[in-house]
């Protein structure tokens, strides 16, 4: 895996994709043009580094975004010889771990978005589950707990020195206050990471035949009755503790079609489900037409 990882052809593939999303420069201030400028040179520098055990990971660039909903996020950017790296290991590890997702599970994954996740609820609502458990982990990326991260990850990888490599890129994201939980916001393997983690929450509950909807750290479970939702939280409770998170309490609610809410920026109520898009609010009720579906927002991808 780790010979698969650095091979010349993946390294470009990784390059290509990183300066195609143009982000901004991490703590060293070198920016995509100025890396681009000598990219080959660098290319080969990194990959010889990586080769001979002599890569460390330069510290995360912290900026603070606004949230959506309110409040902060706080956003880590590596440099761009971090991020390339992260993107090569990324290309080899997703399609293995891909195998054993499941289908419950829609954020940050090849083929699935926001458009799945929607077809699901809606085939859930139309199966007459409308009453709905939707859930909030409390804090989950700066939760995630780095002992138990590496057991999973370990029963999946059996490559040491990659195993070593993604130890490293943990150890960079740590905060004092907290050393020995949480994965940092920006990383191109956090999402990855992420849903290995919880695919610990999704395997019981799919096995358990509940209908779960998951969206990286956002999940809602549709029910039949409000009883059966107050048994999906507790459900949900208890597997979270067994990995260490926990419910917001806050924010998490039992809910149904019939009040209405809102996952994923998409506002359901009823038989109707409405989003926004180029400022413009579309309303859909009933079956989906087929047209719509080249109306829902770029970022929902």
């Amino acid at each position: 895996m780790f010979q698969q990882f650095l091979a010349w052809p993946n390294l470009c593939a990784a390059w290509e994709r990183v300066a195609d999303n143009k982000g901004a420069p991490g703590v060293d201030r070198v920016s995509i043009r100025r890396f681009a400028r000598r990219w080959e040179e660098n290319l080969r520098r990194l990959q010889s580094l990586t080769q001979e055990g002599r890569y460390r990971p330069s510290r995360l660039r912290r900026i603070a975004i606004p949230k959506r909903t309110g409040g902060q996020r706080l956003l880590s950017i590596p440099t761009v010889a971090d991020r390339i790296l992260q993107r090569a290991l990324l290309n080899v590890l997703e399609p293995r771990f891909e195998q054993r997702f499941l289908t419950c599970s829609h954020g940050y994954r090849p083929g699935r978005s926001v458009r799945t996740a929607l077809v699901d609820i809606l085939r859930f609502r139309d199966y007459g589950a409308t009453w709905v458990f939707d859930g909030d982990i409390d804090d989950c990326f700066p939760s995630l707990d780095h002992a138990l991260l590496r057991k999973f990850l370990a029963q999946s990888i059996q490559d040491d020195r990659v195993l070593a490599l993604l130890d490293k890129w943990l150890r960079v994201g740590i905060h004092q206050r907290n050393p020995d939980r949480g994965i940092p916001l920006g990383m191109p393997l956090s999402p990855l990471l992420c849903n290995i983690y919880l695919h610990r929450l999704d395997h019981p509950l799919m096995r358990g035949r509940w209908a779960l909807v998951r969206y990286a750290d956002d999940f809602i479970i549709c029910c039949r009755s409000r009883e059966q939702a107050e048994r999906a939280q507790e459900v949900v409770a208890g597997l979270l503790s067994q990995i260490k998170l926990r419910l917001e309490p806050t924010k998490t609610r039992i809910t149904s079609f019939r009040e209405g809410f809102d996952f994923l920026g998409i506002h359901f109520h009823g038989a109707s489900y409405s989003f926004l898009w180029q400022r413009k609010r579309f309303t859909v009720e009933g079956p989906t037409p087929g047209w719509l579906w080249g109306y829902v927002p770029n970022e929902y991808e």
